[in-house]
Order: C-alpha cells, then structure tokens, then sequence
C-alpha cells in the first residue's frame, strides 16, 4: 500500500532540465542591405512519471513521460546601425515514454536530447525560415521609424 501511494505521488513529479545548446547564423538580402540574424537555441526536457507500481503478483504500469521543446533567441542586425530581438518557441518538438521510473541522473535529459538532435536541428531551422517574414517585417517598421536626435 505504501509503494502504491509512492507510485502515485510520483505520477504527479515532472523533471524539467534544460538540454543541448544550438546556433545558426543567416544572412538576408534586403535592399536596404544585408540583415544579420544570429540564432541561439536551447532545448528543454520535462520528464513526468506516470502509472504505478502493481500490488504483490501484478504488472506494474510505470512510465516515464518526456517532452522536448525549443527556446531560440535572434539577434538581427541591419547594417551597422539598427537591431531586433525576438524570442521564438516550439512546445512538444519531441515526444516519448520510457518503461519504469524516469531517470534520477543529472544527465538523462541531456540524452535524450542527444538522441534527437536531428528532429531539434530540423525545427530549428524551421523556426529560422518561418522568422524571414518577421525578420523583414521588423527591419521595415525600422527604416520607417523616424531616429530620435
């Protein structure tokens, strides 16, 4: 009985620990000039026990629940005078569960993020490409925007 309430108290810990760093950096031609966008991503693993440990005889249902989601920060730069920062995030990038209690080690999360750094780099550039508009955007209301003096 007392494994059991264990178990279920468990069922409600969720392990956040952040990742694996990226970067890109990319150049777009505006007619402006030349934008300068640096991207600094990091991803984040949150780990949740679920299910609990079977009475004497019986399976136990134990699962670890882990998500992978992306932070990235760009930093644009037009010409040598005008900047825009933006912060992009992508929830859920990555998902999946592991039979038994969810790892206690410091460097579990780390893992697993290695173990998808294809399916991380990909959002990321994805992110990057939906960020061109933006990015364009930004340096428009910029070059409208009058300095101050």
């Amino acid at each position: 009985m007392r494994m059991c309430a264990l178990a279920l108290a468990a069922t409600t810990l969720a392990l956040g620990a952040p990742a694996q760093a990226m970067e890109y950096k990319a150049v777009i031609d505006h007619p402006v000039g030349p934008i300068a966008a640096d991207y600094a991503g990091t991803s984040h693993v949150v780990m949740q026990q679920v299910g609990s440990v079977g009475a004497g005889g019986r399976m136990d249902t134990l699962r670890c629940r882990w998500t992978v989601s992306l932070k990235v920060e760009r930093h644009a730069r037009l010409g040598a005078g005008q900047e825009a920062r933006q912060t992009l995030t992508r929830s859920d990038v990555v998902q999946g569960s592991l039979p038994g209690w969810c790892p206690q080690r410091e460097d579990a999360a780390e893992r697993i993020a290695a173990r998808h750094r294809d399916d991380l780099h990909a959002a990321l550039m994805a992110m990057v490409e939906q960020d061109r508009a933006l990015i364009l955007a930004e340096t428009e209301q910029l070059r409208d925007t009058p300095r101050a003096s």
